[in-house]
């Protein structure tokens, strides 16, 4: 009913006055009497005319169906949408608007709108042919749901936007993996060359004087050192077991040395192989781990969190969770770019990531279905 507002009969009778200069101003929709079966709801004459102006300056796509699923009305911004007039809209079923595909999955939504509202992505076929992602809602509009309510959202540029995300992360995955050998293969091979020149010298500086001989020893030592970092950076940049051992021996070997960085002790429950994934997948569900793991570190403030992970017939599960702090409601509905890029992931392999965090604790599960994963020929930085 738009903005109107919705006046009960019962209202004290030294009222009336001002009742009667709402409904003479068209403030006032409908009455709404309370009787033994409930209420039932009077409807001023043309009072469906500001609704209908409102509606019809949405945006967003609309219209109203029949128990048949056949419209019977809809807005001018759902006729742009399809690319055909609304007048040649009216009488069309809303399953001839749908890809075949997903035109049986309607029929299940529509017979299950008159017990509650629902929703469907499907993909709505256009006048020139072309096809468009959308997301359909439904509401009933009466009691017996022969009126219903639908929604249409363009999702093709909510789709463009997470197709470009995940190029990107594609890229930045591809960036790292490359970063990682010329760590490894470059600075790698010049750390160990310089290695061997300060073990020669050690062996043939018998002449040197102690403090000289230690700044040799110091500096030997230093190398091993920044050996054993660039190592583990180009590990942490692309983990060479996710190609070599997969994702379990992967997740075990960056678990270790977490442990030993941050002292904070991780409760591992993974099998020894959960089968063939995608590279996609694999970088996916660690990088999951990596950033789990981080804001354990960073914000929850305990010393011990689990890591549960699991495959069935439908889906590889991933669980982080510990028994910190947790995070304040506000910061877990805005989330870091950290639990964004972890989202953005999970969704573009058609899985879900969730967050729930309290007082108690965070836990952060990853579902990724199992779809014929083809696992992809790479080199390892190894």
């Amino acid at each position: 009913m738009g903005n109107k507002a919705v006046l009960p009969a019962e209202i004290i009778l030294e009222d009336g006055a001002q009742i009667i200069e709402a409904i003479r101003t068209g403030c006032v929709d409908a009455f709404v009497v309370e009787e033994r079966d409930g209420h039932t709801v009077y409807t001023l004459q043309n009072a469906d005319l500001p609704y209908s102006t409102l509606v019809q300056r949405m945006q967003q796509g609309a219209a109203m169906l029949n128990s048949n699923g056949e419209i019977i009305y809809c807005n001018d911004s759902l006729a742009v949408l399809l690319g055909i007039s609304s007048e040649a809209l009216v009488g069309l079923r809303l399953r001839d608007l749908i890809h075949a595909e997903d035109a049986a999955g309607i029929e299940d939504v529509l017979k299950s709108v008159n017990i509650h509202s629902a929703e469907q992505e499907v993909h709505l076929r256009k006048m020139d042919g072309t096809v468009l992602p959308a997301k359909l809602s439904f509401s009933p509009l009466s009691r017996d749901a022969a009126i219903i309510g639908l929604l249409v959202n363009d999702l093709s540029t909510e789709k463009s936007n997470a197709e470009l995300v995940a190029r990107i992360q594609r890229l930045q995955d591809e960036e790292r993996r490359n970063i990682a050998r010329e760590l490894h293969d470059s600075i790698g091979q010049l750390l160990a060359g310089i290695s061997m020149n300060l073990g020669a010298l050690q062996n043939a500086a018998t002449s040197l004087s102690p403090s000289h001989s230690k700044l040799l020893d110091d500096s030997a030592t230093m190398v091993a050192q920044v050996t054993k970092e660039i190592r583990t950076i180009s590990h942490l940049l692309h983990p060479p077991l996710l190609g070599v051992a997969g994702l379990c021996s992967a997740i075990r070997w960056y678990v270790d040395g977490f442990c030993e960085r941050s002292h904070i002790q991780v409760k591992l429950d993974i099998p020894n192989d959960v089968g063939p994934l995608s590279s996609d997948a694999g970088i996916a569900l660690f990088r999951v781990v990596q950033e789990g793991l981080t804001n354990v570190y960073r914000h929850s403030g305990c010393e011990a969190c689990s890591i549960k992970l699991e495959r069935n017939d439908e889906c590889l599960r991933l669980e982080i969770h510990d028994g910190g702090k947790g995070i304040p409601a506000p910061a877990t509905a805005r989330s870091g770019v950290g639990i964004r890029g972890m989202t953005e992931r999970v969704r573009h392999l058609g899985g879900k990531l969730e967050v729930v965090s309290d007082g108690t604790g965070t836990t952060v599960v990853a579902s990724l279905p199992l779809n014929e994963p083809v696992v992809e020929d790479e080199r390892p930085a190894v």
